[in-house]
């Protein structure tokens, strides 16, 4: 069993990660490090936790027993990092949630459907996004891949309110550039009206001629083989993602010389507990679905 801690266990996201690592089949949940919410019961703090795990919050964390360590915002973040950093050989598996690793030496971005071979092949630590980068960089990376973006790059982003879009725009340009060196303009991210529950949807127009059966053809060839991300030929509903692991696509053609990407997730899990999870599934070389085959909650 893979040994898990879990940094800043009190935060709602974290919340989400206990939901799902306490019923991972290869997973034990060892600590659940919230100093401030020392000796109190994790079923207390987060909901759909009783029956579940008996675990308490605690103050220590010894990342020497640990097979992974998921880090969450708390104040000890920054030297949690360094602890892992300088523990050499010896150091866990790091799956960091608040994005202050990026860039950081030996983090792999976490969003399988860009960086999957890197995650398997021999990494050991991975950062996790923002929930509305992940599903920006999920929607537009196969026309990245296909050269296809020009700047600016205009995206609406309708998401929960606890979703933060500081710092998005950013985030998703410094990605995609690496993919098409050519996209060196911005992304200008705005937010639009919020989506009922957890969901979040993004849509982004971008200049094309081309037909929705041709772009869809590219998306498909690079997401086959992918196993939350998944192209539908009707207008989606947030329903069918709530409470999942799932990025879906529809693509429509709103004028002759463009094309619309609209793209729905679930704002809690993907850029969260979801992607954290299936990062440290591949970093184990683990099946990418292990724990996260979940049903839509709202059927």
């Amino acid at each position: 069993m893979i040994k898990a801690g879990i940094a800043g266990a009190a935060s709602q996201r974290s919340g989400e990660l206990i939901r799902i690592l306490v019923n991972h089949p290869e997973v034990e949940i060892r600590t659940l490090y919230a100093p401030e919410r020392t000796g109190e019961s994790v079923d207390s703090v987060h909901h759909g936790l009783i029956g579940e795990t008996d675990m308490k919050f605690s103050d220590r964390l010894d990342i020497g027993g640990l097979d992974v360590v998921f880090i969450d915002d708390c104040a000890e973040a920054d030297s949690i990092l360094a602890a892992i950093d300088s523990a050499g050989e010896k150091a866990p598996r790091a799956v960091d949630m608040t994005g202050r690793a990026a860039g950081r030496e030996g983090y792999v971005c976490g969003v399988s459907e860009l960086f999957r071979k890197s995650l398997v092949r021999g990494a050991t630590r991975a950062y996790v996004p923002s929930a509305a980068a992940v599903v920006a960089l999920v929607a537009l990376y196969p026309l990245a891949a296909n050269l296809m973006l020009s700047a600016p790059l205009a995206i609406s982003v309708s998401a929960p309110a606890s979703a933060d879009l500081t710092g998005c725009g950013e985030e998703v340009a410094g990605i995609l550039s690496s993919v098409q060196q050519s996209f060196t303009g911005g992304v200008e991210v705005t937010a639009g009206e919020p989506e009922p529950g957890r969901g979040l949807r993004l849509r982004a127009r971008i200049a094309s001629a081309m037909q929705p059966a041709d772009i869809a053809a590219l998306y498909e060839a690079i997401y086959d083989d992918h196993r939350f991300t998944f192209l539908s030929q009707l207008p989606l509903h947030i329903r069918e993602v709530e409470g999942t692991e799932k990025c879906l696509l529809h693509i429509s053609k709103p004028d002759p010389g463009s094309i619309e990407i609209d793209a729905i997730a679930d704002g809690c899990l993907r850029g969260g507990a979801g992607d954290a999870v299936h990062a440290m599934n591949l970093l184990f070389a683990l099946h990418e679905k292990t724990g996260l085959a979940f049903k839509a909650s709202n059927f």
